[in-house]
């Protein structure tokens, strides 16, 4: 009887635990690419982390800020097999650890680190938008072929900054359409 009642309890105990993970809520796996051909590719992967309005309307509070820059600071992976250029930093081709830092100012930064240092990227914040209930992040061409648009909503929250790839950048061709030689070095 002893077993049966203990095995009971145990099942029980599995099942309320299996219906109380509500996947809805659980952070999905993304991931944006773009290859340019020559140059190779440049990817985004992220958890997209569910909107919570309370604790984002709460962020600005000392100890809650502190809370939420500690989960944000390794939301993904940034990997670059080229340079880039985000919102006037220099990011050089290579792999990074991805996440987003605020203060009570909003003023957002995207933050990449590898290899024991941090390049800090500004964003521009806007709560302009339509609320989104997932973190999601956009990399999509602008006017110019070398210029493209890196944006991150989450609820209310929009930041973005201006991504400039120099390998795309205008450049000079011979009127004849043939190859420039290349520049020989004394």
């Amino acid at each position: 009887m002893r077993k049966v009642m203990f095995s009971s309890l145990l099942v029980l105990m599995f099942a309320v635990i299996a219906l109380a993970h509500d996947p809805r809520t659980v952070s999905k796996d993304f991931s944006h690419s773009l290859t340019v051909e020559g140059a190779g590719k440049l990817t985004m992967s992220y958890k997209s982390l569910h909107y919570n309005e309370a604790n984002f309307n709460s962020r600005k509070i000392e100890a809650r800020m502190v809370t939420f820059n500690r989960l944000w600071k390794a939301i993904g992976k940034f990997e670059n097999d080229f340079e880039v250029v985000i919102g006037g930093v220099q990011v050089p081709k290579g792999s990074y650890i991805m996440g987003i830092n605020f203060d009570a100012n909003d003023n957002f930064k995207l933050i990449l680190a590898s290899g024991g240092k941090d390049i800090t990227i500004p964003l521009q914040f806007a709560s302009d938008g339509p609320a989104t209930n997932y973190l999601t992040f956009d990399f999509r061409p602008e006017n110019d072929s070398d210029t493209f648009a890196i944006e991150a909503r989450y609820g209310k929250a929009r930041v973005s900054a201006e991504a400039k790839i120099p390998y795309l950048a205008a450049h000079d061709h011979p009127a004849d359409g043939t190859a420039k030689p290349p520049v020989k070095k004394p």
